[in-house]
């Protein structure tokens, strides 16, 4: 029960952070914030941490099981923005293609990282020990900057900016998730 405490304690963190920022800062939507936060990111995370349990029983090899749980989770965290939240790619007919398949790829890189951040952060392994600290010193400042222009730029360019900037953060996390997963692979795991 700890260990899933500690889970769901990270993988809020890491999704209030943007969720503020979308939610309350951009729509002033305060009570779609609290159901979030109380209910529908501690059921994901639930959901994730269940997956992740079942994948280390049935699925040998830990790189194996990670980049399945990755794909997984980033993927259910896409069905839910377009199926519960409508931000499909079909939504908006006249949609820019190449901006909206960076939108799809930064909301699968979010809902990725809202799963598989709290599992790198639960882990005792010595090879996520390492990964967290560079992943934390980009996160914390970027994500601090973000929350500066979020309040700094004028409203005309506040979405626009506070959108552009959260995909890229969470799409940057990639590269962490990428040097971790290959490391596991060069371990043969």
């Amino acid at each position: 029960m700890r260990k899933f405490l500690k889970f769901l304690a990270v993988g809020s963190f890491f999704s209030t952070v943007e969720e503020f920022l979308t939610v309350v800062v951009l729509k002033r939507d305060i009570a779609s914030y609290v159901f979030t936060l109380l209910v529908l990111f501690p059921a994901f995370l639930l959901v994730a941490y269940l997956a992740g349990w079942l994948l280390e029983r049935r699925v040998q090899g830990e790189l194996r099981r990670d980049l399945i749980y990755y794909l997984l989770l980033g993927t259910l965290g896409l069905m839910i923005e377009w199926f519960l939240i409508g931000l499909s790619p079909w939504a908006d007919p006249n949609a820019n293609p190449l901006l909206l398949l960076v939108f799809q790829l930064g909301m699968f890189a979010f809902w990725a990282s809202v799963a598989f951040l709290p599992r790198l952060f639960v882990s005792d392994g010595e090879l996520q020990r390492r990964i967290r600290r560079p992943m934390l010193g980009f996160y914390l400042p970027y994500f601090f900057i973000v929350y500066v222009v979020a309040f700094a730029v004028p409203a005309d360019l506040k979405f626009v900016a506070v959108i552009a900037l959260i995909i890229f953060g969470y799409l940057f996390l990639n590269l962490f998730y990428g040097r971790y997963l290959l490391e596991l692979g060069r371990r043969g795991a």
